[in-house]
């Protein structure tokens, strides 16, 4: 498919992921053994290397390992992006390396997704994206492309040696790499985490009796007396404290235990939607697909193919 070989080239910056910024050329070199010729280069990406014209140039943003997302406002290195970007190269990242492109302004009207944790931080911090997407691992945009996790850049090179060289050696690089290369979604691995580092200690009591019920259909009254607050006040301090409304918090709750008992428990779907409070079956695997981004049965399934 391909006739001049690609060229990658992998930015470098502070706490970047090293397996990640070798992780890909290790693959790519690999497509070149599997092809028996040089389908791809790879680089460090400098300010000293012009931004070449043509669609087979890759600029590569790594993810990042920090206790506290980084700023990613550098402004040689936006500029750099930037300049890339007009050139015609195909800007990709991996997990927090999406906010250098939302921060370079390279994501407005995209569908993009990072790791899932982040997911609500970039919906909010960059309201001109067009959608963030939690359920996939990676996202092609054309010139922009983007993936979930730490490690979804095998995925994200798996994707591009698809791109740019066919299925076919991707599924042999994949093979000979004990890669899955099945098309896996970021929504197999995402859970909810409550927070409870905020400072709002009715709050957390609130938490705490929601997650000790979550078997029971707790109304926003009874929560509220529980707490000896107003309606009102609980709505606002518990939509402030954990990003949702008490209603939004329990749904997490109950998809999230859901998944537990799949994991754990030999139920059946009806079982566990019953179990957790649900009396129409349609309605819980409903529930679960908006909230997980697939069914039931889905989960289930990847649960027991790993």
């Amino acid at each position: 498919m391909t006739t001049s070989p690609v060229n990658i080239y992998i930015l470098g910056y502070p706490n970047a992921l090293a397996s990640a910024k070798y992780g890909v050329q290790d693959l790519f070199t690999i497509a070149n053994y599997q092809s028996e010729q040089e389908l791809f280069t790879c680089q460090p990406l400098t300010a000293a290397i012009d931004a070449n014209t043509g669609d087979k140039n890759i600029v590569f943003i790594p993810p990042c390992l920090a206790r506290e997302l980084p700023s990613f406002s550098d402004p040689d290195t936006l500029s750099l992006l930037k300049a890339w970007h007009h050139s015609g190269a195909i800007l990709v990242a991996a997990c927090a390396g999406v906010f250098w492109l939302a921060n370079a302004n390279l994501l407005k009207g995209k569908q993009v997704t990072t790791h899932w944790l982040l997911c609500d931080d970039l919906r909010q911090q960059y309201p001109l994206i067009k959608e963030v997407t939690k359920s996939e691992m990676v996202i092609d945009q054309g010139n922009i492309v983007t993936a979930a996790g730490l490690y979804a850049f095998q995925d994200l090179t798996l994707h591009l040696i698809a791109r740019y060289a066919g299925f076919e050696l991707a599924k042999r690089v994949a093979n000979f790499s004990l890669l899955d290369f099945k098309g896996r979604l970021q929504a197999y691995y995402q859970r909810f985490y409550p927070c409870l580092t905020h400072d709002d200690h009715l709050i957390i009591k609130a938490q705490e009796f929601c997650s000790a019920q979550t078997y029971s259909n707790i109304s926003v009254v009874h929560l509220a007396e529980y707490c000896n607050l107003s309606q009102r006040t609980l709505l606002r301090r518990f939509q402030s404290a954990t990003g949702f409304s008490p209603k939004q918090y329990l749904i997490q709750l109950r998809v999230e235990k859901a998944k537990q008992l799949m994991e754990l428990e030999n139920m059946s779907i009806d079982e566990i939607g019953y179990k957790l409070g649900y009396s129409d079956t349609s309605n819980f695997i409903k529930t679960f697909k908006k909230v997980a981004g697939i069914t039931p049965a889905d989960f289930r399934r990847r649960q027991h193919e790993v």
